[in-house]
């Protein structure tokens, strides 16, 4: 009896490690496939030490401070011969005339340009188009308007014209789209930059919107991998992680990234996000984030999923990698001799030290001779070895139409009904009087004169918008709104507005009161940004509409859904009923 017992516990021990190694591994991804990026050309082997390091660096081109220092970019770029540029919009903002900006972009872009051996990588960061940073191009829809809207052909659409207007500044390389799921409805910095919670949905948009920037020639770079989305950890502050299990990472990131790389994604940015169901490499007793993992970059991206294109970090001055080491610039060499193959945002510096390192056999030269290989296997697989005639694209009128229109049809295609108890459309017949009240961080009122004219031509008196009204200063004064009919409740606190918890706290959270106080069949909530705001804070309203986005647009397709010019086709991307927001 005894042996048999034993023997049963030692069969029942030997099929739980064969269950437990089976499904705890990274072993049930789809079917890694190696995607060709090795160069044909070699030249790249006959670069200098310095040369192949500029090819790992992004530099924030600060073209007016870096004339200043230099004399000219010529001679930056003699002794500092990088490779890749990112354009520090803020810089070209903030400095006057407005009038100028794009053109004074374009110099300093050429100056570089003229003063490189190849063609310079330059990459900026458009995740709604190049009009959300620059108005005298389209602001786009969000990524999550994507997600909602559902279809192929708009993805595609969407990733051709940021590309098209991206080329028009000579970008070629642009850091996105995001491959992180919005799963945990508490995170601020993902939120509606995702395409939605699930990895199924997201995966077509995805590939169809790299297809369309694929097809103007520019270099897409999915991120934040291992994934961002799941914590409510804001990585620009401090390490976020993700926090599935490795198996639940297997469905849904890890599937998701594989099909991608699967597809020819050409360049990865990893975040500062753990992984720790899959790690266990640490740095003085504390997992590291990817950003600075051999164990994570090389073990997992390059080795396990086969990955033979580009590991891009994500910038190094963040809360999210700092701490680790002494300094920025000791965690950019870090990051490098981890398996990064382009450091985002480094210092000029950072080329002499990592030369010293090399030359010291600190980091092996085998480790900056892959790097250079996968970047010029890149370079080659985009046209971004030869110089052409010209790194300008110009936007023909129909184009700039088509853009306009594509943009629109997005928008119209992604807003969503959550509710209706009233019966849409609306009519100035029933429903005379309209109050617009918004409630963000950021006073949206300017923007939100769009949707006050686009009532008032289709009938409706709009005399009124509010920002954040407190119930302190009006619960004696409700009955302002006893003389409107409805009440048309705007949210917009988009990423980095405020920076911080995505729920509404302080002065939001104030007005939020106030609006709770009136009747509910007077409010028409409408989300322009986060997708969670309307059914947390006014479940009960009597008409309920996620747009995901403040641009003209979304506002646009609020208005013409409204009052039924369109329908409603949009479908929620997110799960919206979480046991965090009951």
């Amino acid at each position: 009896m005894k042996t048999y017992i034993s023997n049963a516990l030692i069969v029942v021990a030997f099929l739980w490690i064969i269950i437990n190694y089976t499904y705890f591994r990274v072993d049930k991804l789809p079917e890694a496939i190696s995607y060709n990026f090795t160069p044909k050309d070699t030249t790249w082997k006959q670069l200098s030490i310095r040369e192949k390091i500029g090819q790992t660096m992004i530099v924030r081109a600060f073209h007016k401070s870096q004339v200043e220092e230099f004399g000219s970019i010529e001679n930056m770029m003699k002794t500092y011969p990088i490779g890749g540029l990112f354009i520090p919009w803020w810089d070209y903002l903030n400095t006057p005339p407005r009038n100028q900006v794009i053109s004074t972009i374009k110099k300093a872009v050429l100056d570089y340009e003229n003063a490189s051996k190849y063609p310079m990588i330059v990459t900026e960061d458009f995740e709604r188009g190049v009009g959300s940073i620059y108005s005298e191009f389209t602001n786009m829809p969000s990524e999550m308007a994507l997600g909602a809207a559902n279809r192929t052909d708009l993805a595609y659409k969407f990733g051709n014209a940021i590309a098209k207007e991206s080329n028009v500044l000579g970008i070629n390389w642009l850091l996105h789209p995001l491959v992180d799921l919005n799963m945990n409805p508490l995170q601020d910095l993902v939120i509606e930059r995702a395409i939605s919670d699930d990895a199924t949905r997201a995966y077509p948009l995805l590939k169809a919107q790299i297809q369309g920037m694929n097809a103007q020639g520019v270099v897409a770079t999915i991120k934040h991998f291992p994934g961002d989305g799941a914590t409510i950890k804001n990585q620009h502050l401090i390490t976020s992680a993700n926090n599935l299990s490795v198996p639940e990472w297997n469905a849904t990131f890890g599937t998701l990234y594989q099909k991608m790389i699967n597809n020819g994604a050409p360049c990865i940015m990893v975040g500062h996000i753990r992984f720790p169901a899959y790690q266990k490499e640490k740095r003085n007793g504390v997992l590291l984030p990817a950003s600075l993992s051999e164990e994570l970059m090389v073990g997992l991206l390059k080795k396990k999923m086969k990955f033979n294109g580009i590991i891009m970090s994500d910038a190094l001055n963040m809360g999210g990698v700092a701490g680790y080491y002494d300094s920025e610039i000791e965690t950019s060499l870090a990051a490098f001799k981890a398996g990064v193959d382009m450091v985002l945002w480094p210092t000029l510096k950072f080329m002499d030290s990592l030369e010293v390192r090399i030359k010291r056999g600190e980091i092996p030269m085998s480790r900056l001779d892959d790097a250079v290989e996968r970047i010029w296997g890149v370079r080659e697989h985009y046209d971004l070895l030869k110089k052409k005639n010209s790194i300008f694209y110009t936007l023909s009128d129909s184009e700039k139409r088509t853009i306009k229109k594509d943009g629109q049809e997005i928008a119209n295609t992604a807003v969503t009904l959550l509710t209706d108890s009233i019966k849409i459309p609306l009519k100035p017949s029933e429903n005379k009087r309209i109050a617009i009240v918004n409630i963000s961080h950021k006073n949206r009122t300017k923007e939100l004169r769009l949707t006050q004219n686009l009532l008032q031509e289709k009938g409706f008196v709009v005399d009124t918008i509010l920002h954040n009204p407190g119930f302190l200063e009006w619960e004696e004064n409700l009955k302002f709104f006893d003389t409107y009919d409805k009440v048309l409740v705007a949210f917009e606190n988009r990423y980095f507005n405020p920076l911080g918890a995505s729920l509404l706290k302080d002065k939001e959270a104030l007005a939020v009161w106030t609006m709770g106080m009136l009747p509910q069949h007077k409010i028409i909530a409408v989300s322009y940004s986060n997708p969670y705001y309307v059914n947390f804070y006014f479940d009960n309203a009597y008409i309920g509409i996620n747009a995901y986005s403040l641009n003209a647009f979304s506002q646009k397709a609020v208005v013409d859904a409204l009052t039924g010019a369109i329908p409603f086709k949009g479908t929620t991307p997110v799960k919206l009923d979480h046991d965090v927001l009951k």
